[in-house]
Parts: structure tokens; sequence; C-alpha cells
């Protein structure tokens, strides 16, 4: 017979949302969701999380939370862990394949594919009003657009004497254009989960965002003959956009 989480038993935990859209814009599920969809005990998968959490954490890093929730005792709390589509997988693969297991991973591909093919697609209008609507909110956002284009011209021109041979950017160079300083943007992404916060590949990107970046690795030796691997992390012309909006920067500012 199948285990049952303690808190389905309890009336807590019914059928918890799966997939859910998190407020940084990344899709999430929640260790709650596994128990409750595999029939496992919430604190085995949260275990199973805070014993591999390095492996987890190289696909970004793992949000954690202390939530209420209701038993016939009263409100109690109890951790909860956020993981993204990567971390969900690798999840999977540390369960015991069981066949209510097998049914789940099929359910968690689904509903992951679902969820981002909806957020790529625009809703369609239902009526001539908002037809109307979905056209001036068009006009509007592309004139925005150019606006800012206009508006960052003279910056972008700026700042391209910085930009490397391959296209990208220092993130000293990228903090500037935010008006940040270095340190502290380094900080913010790491924060973030954007870098990574420590350990050989300190500041390296998260491989979920390496797209965004680019990682130069250089050999030197010590003083003692021993030899070491420095990494750099540079910033893509795409990876501006990107940190603008993850750090909730309206727009780049002049130096």
């Amino acid at each position: 017979m199948a285990r049952v989480a303690p808190e389905r038993e309890a009336g807590a935990c019914m059928m918890t949302a799966l997939v859910t859209l998190a407020a940084d814009g990344e899709l999430r599920v929640s260790s709650l969701a596994v128990a409750d969809r595999t029939e496992t005990q919430h604190a085995s998968v949260l275990r199973l999380v805070r014993d591999n959490l390095d492996d987890f954490e190289a696909f970004g890093r793992v949000g954690f939370e202390i939530a209420p929730f209701e038993t016939p005792g009263g409100v109690q709390r109890r951790e909860v862990a956020h993981l993204n589509e990567q971390q969900a997988t690798l999840l999977m693969t540390f369960m015991r394949n069981s066949p209510i297991v097998k049914v789940f991973k099929v359910e968690l591909v689904k509903q992951f594919y679902a969820m981002k093919t909806a957020l790529n697609q625009p809703a369609i209008p239902q009526t001539y009003a908002e037809a109307l609507e979905a056209a001036a909110a068009e006009v509007r956002k592309r004139e925005a657009l150019e606006a800012q284009a206009r508006m960052d011209a003279p910056k972008v021109e700026a700042y391209d004497a910085f930009m490397d041979a391959d296209g990208t950017y220092s993130v000293g160079t990228v903090a500037k254009m935010l008006g940040l300083s270095q340190n502290k943007l380094f900080d913010l992404l790491r924060n973030h989960g954007v870098l990574i916060a420590k350990g050989a590949m300190r500041n390296t990107p998260y491989q979920q965002y390496m797209h965004h970046f680019t990682v130069k690795a250089r050999d030197y030796e010590h003083s003692n003959g021993e030899r070491s691997t420095s990494y750099t992390t540079r910033v893509q012309s795409s990876g501006i956009d990107f940190i603008r909006r993850k750090l909730g920067i309206r727009e780049a500012v002049a130096s």
C-alpha cells in the first residue's frame, strides 16, 4: 500500500498545485506538490533536497520558505523547498521509480511544457473591444520601445568602446550602465540566484542562465609551483536586459 503524506491525512494538502509561476517570473514546483503527487512523506522529499543541495544548486539556488499550514491541533509551520525545472527533474532521478512516481514524472514534464507554452502565447481577444485594446496596447508598447531605444542610443555608443572582441561586456561595465558598483552587482546577482555564491566557480552563472554570459578560464601558477584556474564572467548583450529585468531596474543610467 502506498505511503500517504501526513499532510494529506490531516486534510491540509489535497492535490497541491503542481507547476506555478513565481514572483521572479520563473516556473517552480514545491516539495509539497512532489510529496502530494507521489504519495510520499514531505519530510522525505525535503531530506532528499537537503542531503543533495550542492547537486541541486548546480542548476540555480534552491528557494526555501517557512510556510504555515492547518492541522486539527491548529496552525503549524514547516519548511518548503521550491525547485525550478532542472532541479525538479534531478529530484525525480533521486526518487525510487515506483508506478506512481513514473506517472508523476510524465505529468511534471507535461505541465512544465504547457506552462512555458502558455506564457509564450499572447491571449486571443474575445470581443471587438478587446481586439481594439490589444492593438492599441501593441502600438503603445512599440512606441515605448522606440523611445527607450532613442534614449539608450548615446549610452550604448558610449559603452561600445568597452565591448570585447567577442561582443561581451565586463561585469564592471554593466554595473556602470545600471548605476551600480561592480561589487554591488555581483552581490545582487548572487542573492538573486543568478551567480554561484561560493566555491571555485564563485561569481560564474548557473547553467540555466549561461546563455546570457560568457565564462573565460585562465590557468596560472602560484609561487610554490602549484597551478590553478581562475574564472572571469563576462556579460552577453542579451544579459544586460536580462540583468535589468531580473533586478527590477527600469533602465540603464548615463555614466
